[in-house]
């Protein structure tokens, strides 16, 4: 075998990170990873799914997608939101709903106005003090989780909403010299050939139980 002189071995293709924190980012992201990947550029999602997401679309299936739903989840405030308010009281609603007889019929009737009535509650009053925090809660929880990012190898960390603004902010001034943008920009890889074109039918990126990688 010929060994490969350093010098002249062709340079590894550019990989690019995208963080995307709010569910509103996916279809503008997809867009852009789209373009990227079908000319062979290496893609990684960091993606904060854990609130907010339930009926988001997936992320284009050949891109490296890495959740930190687990982590967001797992946060005091919303843990504890989550159990007092949403599982609690629903898990103990629906086993008396499970009972025989007008026990049963009213544990429905309960069901169904607990049900109305977290979505108020997460619409008016959770996410009105939780959004006010969240970029900053998840920038804590990227900052702790970079290895898996292999940031060594990445070319740029494109910034896909203001959720996400704090952690770029944050990894900016850690590593300056790895270009942090919000820009969306193809230009640099227009000259690229396609070679991995998405199929003419489109991929199925509605919601599914398929999860993402957990940091």
């Amino acid at each position: 075998m010929t060994p490969v002189d350093a010098t002249t071995a062709p340079p590894a293709p550019d990989r690019v990170v995208v963080v995307a924190f709010r569910k509103a980012a996916v279809a503008r992201v997809n867009g852009y990873l789209d373009y990227l990947l079908s000319r062979g550029v290496r893609v990684t999602v960091l993606v904060g799914d854990g609130q907010g997401w339930k009926q988001a679309d997936r992320f284009d299936p050949r891109a490296e997608v890495l959740s930190l739903a687990r982590r967001e989840n797992r946060r005091p405030f919303v843990w504890t939101y989550t159990l007092l308010v949403e599982r609690g009281p629903g898990g103990v609603l629906r086993r008396a709903a499970r009972l025989p007889g007008p026990a049963g019929g009213a544990g429905r009737r309960l069901v169904r106005a607990h049900a109305k009535a977290v979505r108020l509650i997460r619409k008016w009053f959770f996410w009105r003090g939780y959004k006010a925090v969240r970029g900053h809660s998840l920038r804590r929880l990227a900052l702790r989780r970079l290895e898996p990012l292999r940031l060594d190898d990445a070319t740029r960390v494109v910034i896909a909403d203001t959720a996400a603004v704090p952690f770029g902010w944050s990894l900016a001034r850690r590593r300056p010299g790895l270009e942090v943008t919000r820009a969306m920009d193809v230009s640099a890889y227009e000259p690229l050939p396609v070679t991995d074109p998405a199929p003419e039918q489109g991929f199925d990126l509605s919601p599914d139980p398929r999860a993402y990688t957990q940091l």
